[in-house]
């Protein structure tokens, strides 16, 4: 609770839309590199490029860091250490001291990321600057008891979990809208109608977010179906029953928002994909449990309206110049890891539009 209340303001709506116009930069320098491949109608790895776009954004908007090549170091490193936690890497998971490939390659990778958070920390205390951004809430935190600040390890902790969490989740999240729209025909041309509409040509702004509200329910629905977050756990604080069955306090009950998003008796046809679910009178009528993409509760996502923000920016920006069709040999399968990531990668051909 400490640590959250300290890192709350950092996620204030105001400091959010201070941040808008730098996530729609980075997203138009994306739009420049490729037009490339779009005029030369070859395929790119849209998983991939989603994960550098939101690890510079997420290191630049909460660190003051432009990761540039380290980006793609650090999300390398983190898509190797996500690969244990697939199902047929139970061994390694279960006995973590084997000397199994997975195992050395996990930590491998813990170390590559422990490197590089600890090089940022330590070049902000050997030059603190003038910085208003999450670190340096971080780095001043003192604890009201005994008045000491956070040690290295402490500080890694933290910002491993806002860099890992604020950058995989909404690149997954945006990977799997983008499959979605191009197999959906329809609603593709209806996002793109808004955005012609709404942007007249130019670049969206956070201003433009409540005038764009098909946008928002395309990346609402792409998180419904594939929510980043696929499982959360959360411990029983005293005994209790469920559907019949004693849950003792201190148990873990794992809970899948997969197919909770899923599920027949809260959603009409639950595998379609219809954006026009979240539209307001709909939101309305339906259970407030039945989609939990950011959890709830006071374990919520504390970055929920960073990432919604983030997502919708990101979507208008890239349909605003590209049409995303799926390459041709591209298989489609769910690796239910950490996140719910494609299991064979995101393989899609840009086409300009205009």
């Amino acid at each position: 609770l400490r640590q959250r209340r300290l890192m709350q303001p950092a996620f204030h709506r105001q400091r959010i839309a201070a941040l808008g116009q730098m996530m729609v930069d980075e997203t138009m320098a994306l739009r420049a590199r490729w037009q490339d491949p779009a005029q030369r109608g070859a395929p790119i790895a849209v998983d991939q490029e989603m994960m550098r776009l939101t690890l510079t954004i997420v290191g630049k908007a909460l660190l003051s860091i432009d990761l540039g090549h380290e980006a793609s170091e650090f999300g390398q490193a983190f898509k190797r250490a996500n690969a244990r936690f697939g199902y047929e890497n139970m061994l390694s998971i279960m006995l973590p001291w084997l000397p199994t490939r997975q195992n050395r390659q996990y930590k491998s990778a813990l170390q590559t990321m422990n490197r590089m958070v600890g090089e940022i920390i330590a070049r902000r205390r050997a030059d603190p600057g003038d910085f208003d951004d999450l670190l340096t809430m971080l780095l001043g935190a003192r604890d009201e008891e005994t008045g000491e600040g956070m040690n290295d390890r402490q500080l890694r902790d933290e910002m491993m979990t806002i860099l890992l969490a604020g950058h995989e989740t909404t690149a997954n999240a945006l990977t799997w809208t983008f499959y979605l729209l191009s197999q959906h025909p329809k609603v593709s041309a209806r996002l793109h109608a808004e955005v012609d509409g709404v942007l007249a040509g130019r670049p969206p702004a956070i201003d433009d977010l409540p005038r764009l509200p098909y946008t928002r329910w395309v990346f609402q629905e792409a998180l419904r179906l594939y929510p980043p977050a696929w499982s959360i756990a959360r411990r029983a604080v005293e005994d209790d029953e469920l559907a019949g069955y004693r849950i003792p306090a201190g148990s873990v009950i794992h809970i899948s928002l997969y197919a909770l998003h899923r599920h027949p008796r809260l959603w009409d046809a639950p595998e379609d994909f219809q954006p026009e679910r979240f539209a307001d009178d709909k939101v309305e009528k339906r259970h407030k449990f039945a989609y939990l993409p950011f959890s709830t509760g006071p374990r919520k996502c504390i970055g929920d309206q960073f990432a919604m923000a983030e997502g919708q920016l990101i979507l208008a920006s890239v349909a605003q110049g590209f049409d995303l069709t799926l390459a041709p040999d591209q298989r489609i399968d769910t690796a239910a890891l950490i996140t719910l990531n494609p299991k064979h990668g995101m393989s899609m051909i840009p086409r300009l539009r205009r």
